[in-house]
């Protein structure tokens, strides 16, 4: 797996899924922070994570984020949300690499993922 997308939108979660497997990328979706921690411990960290903040019911996206970081430090993390002023201020900002702001083209997120798995590999070749 190259990529953890967690989206509780299920056409935003297909469509975002579909354009980084077109991209050549292996994608898990998990429509909560609980299932995408769930893949995690069984299917270890994956290199990069991608991530709603608003994520309906349950553990909410910066929640998640920071059980991330405390857990698996190394994966490199993007945030997305439609609401920015949610952001504003935030220590969470610091924890993630990327942040993208709905709507936004999927091609923005294609590259920016793309752009963190070669990070992550160059980090891991040092």
């Amino acid at each position: 797996m190259h990529v953890l997308l967690v989206e509780d939108e299920a056409l935003l979660r297909e469509t975002v899924a579909g354009s980084l497997i077109d991209a050549g990328m292996d994608v898990v979706a998990a429509a909560t922070a609980e299932e995408a921690l769930a893949v995690m411990a069984n299917d270890g960290p994956p290199p990069v994570v991608v991530t709603d903040i608003d994520l309906g019911a349950g553990m909410d996206g910066l929640t998640f984020a920071c059980k991330l970081r405390s857990l698996e430090p190394d994966v490199r993390l993007l945030l997305m949300t439609g609401r920015p002023q949610r952001l504003a201020g935030r220590p969470v900002l610091a924890m993630a690499e990327r942040h993208l702001f709905k709507p936004f083209p999927v091609s923005d997120l294609v590259a920016a993922v793309s752009e963190m798995l070669r990070d992550g590999m160059a980090a891991q070749a040092n």
